[in-house]
């Protein structure tokens, strides 16, 4: 019994890895090419048959494209006019004069420079713009909590209890909800 096993693994050790990688490869071309001659006869036949011309082929390709949406159509009132019929004036001193001195104000200006208490206070400003018609307390005290602590490395710099009042001050003019001293405690704590 030993001496047919040793037979055997002899055999095995003879076949190389190519042999072998070969054989599975022909033995799945080999099921594949029945499979599909055996269930898709027609479609292949179909394909084969097939007697088109090259122009043929691309005829759909080059047909008129098709009208998905429609024409376009104009609101009521607006017309379309053709450049020709539109007129433009020519520019007067005062135009010229105007555009100059915005350009000398912009060259003027210097940056301006804001103290950190200014810019939270100004940041607050455009929140509390934004809230002035959203009735949402809560969600509006978060969103301050979360401006005022981005200005904490700026502590030494702000006087936070005058900086809360002027915000305080401001919110009460502008929001549709009362906001107090109470509602932003524990701010920088």
């Amino acid at each position: 019994m030993e001496r047919r096993f040793l037979n055997q693994s002899n055999m095995l050790s003879s076949i190389s890895w190519q042999h072998y990688l070969a054989a599975i490869v022909i033995l799945t071309v080999s099921y594949y090419s029945y499979v599909i001659l055996r269930y898709y006869q027609k479609e292949i036949t179909n394909l084969v048959n097939r007697k088109q011309s090259s122009a043929n082929l691309f005829a759909n390709a080059q047909a008129a494209p098709a009208n998905v949406m429609g024409v376009a159509k104009l609101d009521n009132g607006v017309s379309v006019s053709k450049s020709e019929e539109l007129y433009f004036s020519d520019s007067t001193p005062d135009d010229v004069l105007a555009v100059s001195t915005i350009q000398e104000n912009l060259n003027s200006q210097k940056e301006v420079i804001y103290s950190p208490s200014e810019e939270l206070e100004a940041e607050a400003g455009n929140l509390i713009a934004a809230f002035q018609e959203i009735d949402n307390k809560p969600e509006f005290i978060t969103l301050l909590r979360i401006l005022i602590d981005s200005y904490k490395r700026f502590r030494d710099d702000i006087d936070l209890p005058a900086t809360l009042n002027r915000i305080v001050e401001i919110s009460k003019e502008k929001l549709k909800f009362p906001l107090s001293l109470s509602d932003l405690q524990g701010t920088w704590a």
